[in-house]
């Protein structure tokens, strides 16, 4: 292989480009094998390019909205049960207070470090 296509793109990504990772993120493919269909691309700037610019951008129309909307209904229970048996809680107080914390305040929340020391915990 001529050493060049071993290089990897250090230029602008193409509206084409762009195009083929929705499509191909939207029929579930992973990022290696998108990766592969894009040469010069890696599967770490292929995420990248889709987590901070692609996902963001994205237009959702009316059905979409509603599908979501009627999937969120039909599954919430099973989304918090997890995390509502972790904490011995009901699955809608978890949810609950979800909504209270919104989704910055959850980020922020969900990157504290908790330390432990015998029987105390402390978060910093």
């Amino acid at each position: 292989m001529p050493e060049e296509s071993l290089a990897k793109k250090q230029c602008k990504w193409t509206l084409e480009e762009d195009n083929l990772t929705i499509e191909l993120r939207g029929q579930g493919m992973k990022w290696d094998n998108i990766a592969k269909r894009l040469p010069g691309r890696s599967s770490i700037s292929c995420r990248l390019r889709y987590q901070n610019y692609l996902e963001k951008r994205t237009i959702w129309d009316g059905k979409q909205l509603n599908k979501l909307a009627r999937s969120y209904a039909r599954f919430k229970d099973q989304m918090w049960q997890e995390v509502a048996t972790e904490m011995g809680i009901p699955w809608r107080s978890a949810e609950s207070m979800h909504w209270q914390l919104g989704e910055q305040e959850m980020r922020s929340r969900g990157m504290t470090v908790v330390v432990t020391f015998d029987h105390a915990v402390r978060s910093l």
